[in-house]
C-alpha cells in the first residue's frame, strides 16, 4: 500500500466551457510536472475523449481513472468514475439516451471536440453537452454502481450546480460514495460535520477546465492499486485505506 497523488475532475477540449489547450499531451505534461499521478477524465455528459487520454496516460506513465460529469434533472453535478473504458462508454450511450437531443450552439457555449491521443482535433460533437440530462440523482448513482462504478457529488461547497447547493444538505438515504471540494473556497463546518457523521472522507479536485487550472497536489489516497474498489474503501476509511487532503 502506498498513498497516491489525485486529481479526480479535470475537463477536456470536449467540454464546451473548456479551453483549447486541454489536450492529452498538454493536459498529462502538465500533470506530470506538479507531481499528480491519477488523474479523471470528467467531461460534461459524454466520455469520447476518455480513449485518447488513456492511451497518452499509458505512453506517459499517469494512471488515467475514465468518468464522466453528468448533470442531472435537478441540475446537480454528479461526478461518475470508472475502471474500464467499456464501462464508461456504455455508461455515456445511457446517458446520451437521456439527453435531450439539441444542436450546439458553438457562439454562446463553446466548441466539443473529440482528439486523438497526440490532441490533433478529429470531429466535433454537434449536439449539446452543457445541458441537464433527465435522470434524476437518485437514478444517476443507481445507474453509476449497477455499471460498477463511483458516484460522488461534485462540488458541494458551490452554490450553483452541486447537491448542497440545492438542498442544503446531504440526503440519508443517497447511497453516493463521496463529495469533492474545491481548493480554493473556505469550508462550511455544518458540510464537514454533516461528512462526519456520514463516515465518508472528501475528495479535494481542481475542476480543471484550463491548464493553469490543474491544481498542485491537494489529495492523496492510500490504497493498494488505483481502482474505484481500492477508492471506495480509502473514502470510507476502512483496511487501513484513507483519503488525506491539504485542506
Amino acid at each position: 500500500m502506498r498513498e497516491w497523488v489525485l486529481d479526480l475532475h479535470v475537463h477536456t477540449i470536449l467540454s464546451p466551457c473548456a479551453s483549447d489547450d486541454m489536450v492529452p499531451p498538454l493536459v498529462l505534461s502538465r500533470v506530470r510536472q506538479l507531481g499528480v499521478e491519477v488523474i479523471a477524465i470528467t467531461d460534461h455528459n459524454s466520455a469520447e475523449n476518455v480513449p485518447a487520454f488513456m492511451a497518452k496516460g499509458k505512453e506517459m506513465g499517469i494512471e488515467i481513472l475514465p468518468g464522466m460529469e453528468v448533470q442531472t434533472r435537478e441540475d446537480i453535478h454528479m461526478v461518475c468514475l470508472f475502471d474500464t473504458l467499456e464501462q464508461v462508454l456504455d455508461w455515456q450511450r445511457i446517458i446520451y439516451n437521456h439527453l435531450p437531443d439539441l444542436k450546439n450552439k458553438k457562439k454562446s457555449f463553446g466548441e466539443q471536440w473529440v482528439v486523438d491521443h497526440e490532441g490533433n482535433k478529429l470531429r466535433e460533437v454537434e449536439r449539446l453537452l452543457l445541458m441537464g440530462t433527465d435522470l434524476t440523482v437518485e437514478e444517476v448513482v443507481r445507474g453509476v454502481h449497477h455499471l460498477g462504478g463511483l458516484c460522488i457529488a461534485a462540488h458541494i461547497d458551490r452554490k450553483a450546480f452541486s447537491l448542497w447547493g440545492s438542498l442544503g444538505f446531504i440526503p440519508d438515504d443517497l447511497p453516493i460514495d463521496g463529495v469533492e471540494l474545491t481548493p480554493h473556497l473556505s469550508r462550511d463546518q455544518a458540510q464537514l460535520d454533516q461528512l462526519k457523521e456520514r463516515s465518508f472522507y472528501y475528495l479535494v479536485s481542481s475542476d480543471a477546465h484550463w491548464l493553469d487550472g490543474i491544481s498542485p497536489p491537494q489529495c492523496f489516497a492510500a490504497m493498494e492499486s488505483c481502482t474505484i474498489k481500492e477508492l471506495k474503501l480509502a473514502l470510507l476509511k476502512k483496511d487501513g485505506r484513507h483519503i488525506r487532503t491539504i485542506r
